[in-house]
């Protein structure tokens, strides 16, 4: 008999035989990281800490700095800071390489020194707390660290980096790569696909990767040369739907598990200017391009909405553009670094977004249609995914201008998308992310613990 929650979910059941018994959740000690620059990839680990906690695990979170690490605290989790830090100038060009803003093969800014002693400093907390498996999130310091200590290890990640998205030709070349006339009109969409696969399969990360392998190399560890090998764990958590990605379940390579959508329940408050600027009429628009979009395009972005006067727009500019910039505010214009997503998405008539995980899962969630941006392979996928299912229109990065926005803005208003939002709203809120999550996680610890504990 498989691994199972009880009704409760507080107990896990080992095979069945007449002297099986029971052991219980809270005998097991989870370790979480993430990478606490992106909201993203915080919130998502957040959210599966708080889970894992209310099932009865023990959960402890340990940090390699981060922005957004306070609201541990704020949802009664434990956390412990560790150092060094991976600073937020390091974090800059951390996201200027993923956007493919900096040139390929631009090196990580970490030195082989920082690694190690980040390694370093999990492994003195593993010895302290004495995990039973570690979530490791986005956080590479665990890529080193986790397999060296031989600790049970769970990531959860986009579908785009799941090997099997990229051999089945599915990962589009994002479109800042596209810097030319051929590259974004002429040359082939399906020749780009078998470009990326090539890349992505192979070494593409080796000349970014050089000082990270330097440290695995210290630890007695292979080296490692692509994103998909990087963020892989001993089980990958895509927080994802077929029905989303394109992806059929069936195709998930061994160890990959759709769990559905999670995203960020932290309670920004609701600002009263947010209500005062939706209740005019006319058609409400949320725009955010998260923590990784590029602020001259957030700019263009609300320049080129404030054109029509019928339009009521709330903008959420997060860490990559101070509201002030986007002032005067007025009746139907209103800007502030953070908001409560999932309220605001529900006011809203359509969202304007990036296309980050989180940002289109809540805005599936509330039935939103979607005008999406994106800045990443990432992110394009995400908005193609339920572009395909009829409720999004994507604006390549190189094609946005007031002319582009104003029209898909009109378009995407129209009540067949409206429609077809609800219709995935009630799909996706069928799901629950987070328990599955938590299911698989303690499922792989017990698979792996030795057969004296258990059943003692």
């Amino acid at each position: 008999m498989k691994t199972k929650f009880d009704v409760d979910g507080y107990l896990l059941q080992y095979p069945l035989n007449k002297t099986t018994k029971f052991m219980q959740v809270r005998d097991l000690k989870w370790a979480f990281f993430s990478y606490g620059h992106n909201l993203g990839d915080f919130t998502r680990a957040l959210e599966t800490a708080i889970g894992m906690k209310q099932s009865g695990a023990q959960v402890k979170f340990f940090n390699h700095g981060g922005i957004h690490n306070k609201h541990i605290a704020e949802a009664g989790i434990e956390a412990e800071d560790l150092q060094p830090e991976l600073t937020w100038e390091q974090h800059k060009v951390i996201m200027d390489i993923n956007r493919y803003k900096a040139a390929v093969g631009t090196p990580l800014p970490v030195t082989r020194e920082q690694w190690i002693k980040m390694a370093e400093a999990d492994l003195k907390a593993f010895d302290e707390y004495q995990p039973n498996g570690v979530y490791a999130g986005l956080n590479l310091s665990c890529m080193i660290s986790v397999p060296y200590a031989k600790l049970p290890m769970v990531t959860q990640v986009p579908t785009v980096n799941c090997p099997a998205f990229i051999h089945n030709e599915m990962y589009n070349m994002p479109n800042t790569m596209e810097r030319n006339f051929f590259m974004r009109h002429v040359l082939p969409g399906m020749i780009k696909r078998k470009i990326m696969k090539k890349v992505l399969l192979g070494n593409s990360a080796g000349a970014s990767l050089t000082t990270f392998n330097e440290a695995r190399k210290h630890f007695g560890l292979k080296p490692i040369y692509n994103i998909t090998d990087l963020v892989r764990g001993d089980i990958t958590l895509l927080p994802d739907l077929p029905v989303l990605s394109g992806l059929a379940e069936k195709d998930l390579n061994s160890g990959y598990y759709y769990t559905g959508p999670i995203f960020s329940g932290i309670e920004f408050p609701l600002d009263d200017q947010i209500r005062k600027v939706f209740s005019r009429p006319g058609l409400k628009v949320y725009c955010s391009l998260g923590s990784s979009g590029y602020p001259e395009t957030l700019r263009e972005i609300i320049a080129a909405l404030r054109q029509n006067s019928n339009l009521n727009i709330v903008c959420a500019t997060t860490t990559i553009l101070d509201p002030e910039e986007l002032k005067p505010f007025s009746e139907n214009f209103y800007a502030t670094r953070f908001l409560p997503a999932t309220k605001v998405n529900a006011l809203a008539d359509i969202a304007v977004l990036h296309g980050g995980q989180g940002t289109i899962q809540n805005a599936v969630w509330a039935g939103t249609p979607v005008v999406g941006i994106g800045f990443q392979a990432e992110q394009q996928a995400n908005i193609d995914g339920i572009a395909r299912e009829g409720m999004a229109i994507r604006i390549p990065i190189y094609s946005v201008n007031s002319k582009r926005i104003l029209k898909a803005v009109n378009e995407i208003s129209k009540e067949k998308y409206r429609n077809r939002a609800r219709q995935i709203q009630a799909l996706v809120r069928s799901t629950n992310g987070v328990r599955k999550s938590v299911e698989l996680m303690n499922q792989l610890v017990l698979d792996q613990l030795p057969e004296s504990k258990k059943f003692s």
